[in-house]
This record gives structure tokens, C-alpha cells and sequence, in this order.
């Protein structure tokens, strides 16, 4: 074996390796935010084997069963798929063990774990940014992953867009702070050609689950002269939320498991934003009253 990473995820232990130098450099990138961990037996394994005419990537369980999940004879394409299928792979398995995956950002402000749910395009990237810069420290923006106790665990991908600005901050305002680090990876894309994904690494990551006490539905819009933040009540928030789960069961089982775990304390807000860093300033009066 040429190189092999073990990390943990919810106590979910993942073994990512392969059998030559293949994409060990870009693989890694991927990786740095998550709890590296002693090599030990996995849950999850994922490998790229290589072969004359290419690579393979792998996954594997506890019990031994495999499955082939993607061939490619550029190592660049191995190594995208990485982020699809660990991200599956990871929420699959904890699925099983009882921790849902919800598409939501979370941060750590206060000591008090904030979900910010929204569909892709609402802002959860530059919400959980803007939190960042001001201190927070980082969860996930993209996956909340909630137990049966009502905590939240970290998740912590790199963030990422492939643009050279971010929607709603200066690159140089991000690459400025030491509460952000950044690099990227160049994929081939569609047409031919190379995509550079610029990937952004918080500096401040949350290791400990803790209890979910701020959800926040949040929205941008560009329209508004200010941001609209007002506190709702925890049954028009609990209708809303099973469309975020990644795994969904129908509401009739989603709805009651949800108002199950989520405990009675916490508290519910819809935001409508046109300046994220006074929609963030908001949140923080919120969790700090």
C-alpha cells in the first residue's frame, strides 16, 4: 500500500488509500478538515487500485463486501469522484446507526450549534462564511449530521466554488484571514477542458458533537433593503424540514422522528437576507440573548 488516511466522522471510522501515488497529493486537499485517526479497523473503506490501463476506486465495509464505483484513466477524475462518493458512502452508513444527514450549514457560535437549511442558491455557503469571519467555528456547510440525542456532528468538507470569487465575498478579504486557509484542484471537465475548484479550509474546526439549539431557514434576496429575521414557531419549522433530509422516508415517518430528536429548547427562525454580514450579525444577537 503507498499511502493510506484514516479519519472519523460521527464515530464512523473511514480508510482512504491506494496502491501507488495516485492522487494521493489532490485526495488529500479533500481530506485535511476531517479527525485523522490512528490506523485501526474501518467501517468504510475507500481505494483506488491501479491498473495498466487506469484506476479503479473502490469502497468496502466492515463485513469485507465490495463495490466498484468509478474507473478513470485520468487520476484528476478519481479523485472528483472522491467527494460524491465518500460523501454517500458516509451518510449511507450513519443512516443505518440512527444519524440522519440533513442539507444544511451548521457553525459553533457561543458554544451553541446553529443550522442554517436552505436549497442550494439560499446563501448557506456565504452565511456559514460570514460566520467564520467573525469568529465562529465550523461544523459543516452542507451536511448536518443529527443524532438520536438532538447533537449535531461535524462534517467538515472543504468549502468550495469554481470561481476565483466567492458569490458574496472578495477573494482577497477571505485569503486575508487567518481563520481561512486556501488551495484548489484542477478536473477535467465535459468539454475537454480543466475546471479549477478553489477550495477554502476553516481554521477553526468543531471536533465535538453539541446539542442543536438555532435552526435558522434562511434565504437571499437581493431585493430586500434589509434583512427580515423573525423568530417561528416549531411546528411551521418541523414541516419544512423534511425536505432537507438526504434520506427521506415520507413525512408521515420524517415529521415525528424529527420533532423526536430535536430538543424542546430550540429555537426557530426564518431570515431573508441582502447583506450577509448583517444577516449574521442578527444570528449572533439571536444565540447570545
Amino acid at each position: 500500500m503507498s499511502w493510506a488516511y484514516h479519519c472519523r466522522i460521527a464515530g464512523l471510522v473511514v480508510r482512504i488509500d491506494s496502491d501507488s501515488a495516485a492522487c494521493e497529493q489532490d485526495m488529500r486537499k479533500f481530506l485535511k478538515l476531517y479527525q485523522a485517526v490512528e490506523p485501526q479497523a474501518f467501517d468504510v473503506r475507500l481505494s483506488v487500485v491501479s491498473q495498466d490501463d487506469g484506476y479503479r476506486f473502490v469502497s468496502e465495509n466492515s463485513l469485507g463486501e465490495t463495490q466498484d464505483l468509478w474507473f478513470s484513466t485520468d487520476e484528476r477524475e478519481v479523485t472528483a469522484a472522491l467527494e460524491i462518493h465518500l460523501y454517500r458512502q458516509v451518510i449511507e452508513h450513519l443512516n443505518a446507526r440512527h444519524i440522519i444527514s440533513l442539507h444544511a450549514a451548521v457553525l459553533n457560535t457561543d458554544g451553541k450549534a446553529v443550522m442554517f437549511a436552505g436549497a442550494s442558491g439560499s446563501g448557506k455557503s456565504s452565511m456559514c462564511t460570514a460566520g467564520i469571519l467573525a469568529g465562529a467555528v465550523y461544523f459543516s456547510d452542507e451536511f448536518a449530521l443529527l443524532d438520536t440525542q438532538g447533537c449535531v456532528h461535524p462534517f467538515p468538507r472543504p468549502m468550495q466554488w469554481a470561481v476565483e470569487t466567492h458569490p458574496a465575498f472578495d477573494r482577497s478579504q477571505i485569503e486575508a484571514s487567518p481563520l481561512m486557509d486556501s488551495d484548489y484542484f484542477d478536473f477535467p471537465d465535459a468539454s475537454g477542458g480543466e475546471t479549477r475548484c478553489f477550495l477554502w479550509h476553516p481554521t477553526q474546526i468543531q471536533r465535538q458533537p453539541l446539542p442543536l439549539r438555532h435552526m435558522v431557514f434562511h434565504q437571499y434576496d437581493a431585493s430586500l433593503p434589509q434583512a427580515v429575521f423573525t423568530e417561528i414557531p416549531r411546528h411551521e419549522a418541523l414541516m419544512c424540514l423534511p425536505e432537507h433530509l438526504h434520506i427521506q422516508r415520507g413525512m408521515a415517518k420524517d415529521l415525528p422522528m424529527l420533532n423526536g430528536r430535536i430538543d424542546p429548547s430550540c429555537r426557530f427562525y426564518r431570515l431573508r437576507f441582502p447583506d450577509v454580514f448583517a444577516a449574521w450579525r442578527l444570528v449572533e444577537q439571536a444565540v447570545q440573548a
